[in-house]
């Protein structure tokens, strides 16, 4: 019965494994690019607001990048602040007043800008 306690302990080894390559925390609002279709970049890893609008999507293996209409580009911004660093991605340049912001994770950099009436995602590997 000893030697059953001792395989017990190891399998517990086992769990620490699983979770190294468990997915990112995605907010409840937010849908991944992989639940979104897109066959490219950190799909398990970034996301999107759930109710993104999309005019145009890029889906290449050295390039991914969405238009989005709606919702509006400071509520995607405001949503990628709160999404990005949970994902485990690391924004590295935020300018409000510029609609612009840079990140890296996951192997790969991106960035978001806006207008009034769009806002755009580029994502690219490093």
């Amino acid at each position: 019965m000893g030697c059953s306690t001792g395989f017990s302990s190891d399998s517990s080894p086992a769990p620490p494994a699983s979770s190294s390559t468990r997915l990112p925390s995605i907010p409840s609002d937010g849908i991944t690019l992989a639940e979104l279709g897109f066959l490219d970049g950190p799909i398990q890893q970034f996301s999107l607001p759930r109710t993104a609008i999309f005019t145009a999507k890029v889906d290449q293996p050295n390039n991914v990048a969405v238009v989005v209409s709606s919702p509006s580009p400071t509520d995607i911004a405001n949503y990628l602040r709160r999404a990005l660093p949970t994902a485990g991605f690391a924004i590295t340049a935020d300018s409000p007043q510029a609609n612009t912001m840079t990140f890296d994770g996951h192997g790969w950099s991106g960035s978001f800008t806006a207008d009034n009436r769009a806002s755009a995602i580029l994502l690219r590997p490093q």
